[in-house]
């Protein structure tokens, strides 16, 4: 896969959730998403939307500070205010993307040791 399939890949992903329409179709059907600083594996494509969907609302002052492609790679940087977690300051976190076929498959994110309130929907 090139880097431009996988910007590609990226830039729908972005687009998705920035409309609020359902970026899981991103996913693979095997999608993961790893929190490193516990272990804990979120499994599915759906789970995976629900808690990244959650871990967006429980933050606070979201800010990308590097982010990088390659061909089957994505990685991001970012910070945010550490309130949320009972830190000081700013908490800094990196996402790593692992692209397969032009979805997401895998995900991992170093620094944000958080496990977010599972996101209200309207029929919860």
């Amino acid at each position: 896969m090139s880097t431009a399939q996988t910007q590609n890949t990226m830039d729908r992903y972005f687009d998705l959730m920035g409309r609020g329409a359902d970026f899981a179709e991103c996913y693979s059907a095997d999608a993961t998403w790893l929190i490193a600083d516990t272990g804990e594996v979120i499994r599915g494509p759906g789970a995976v939307r629900d808690y990244v969907v959650a871990l967006h609302a429980s933050l606070v002052d979201m800010r990308t500070r590097t982010y990088v492609v390659g061909e089957e790679h994505v990685y991001l940087e970012g910070d945010c205010d550490g309130a949320a977690s009972g830190a000081a300051g700013r908490t800094c976190y990196c996402v790593a993307y692992d692209i397969r076929d032009g979805l997401i498959a895998a995900m991992r994110c170093y620094g944000l040791g958080v496990t977010p309130a599972p996101a209200r929907t309207p029929d919860s």
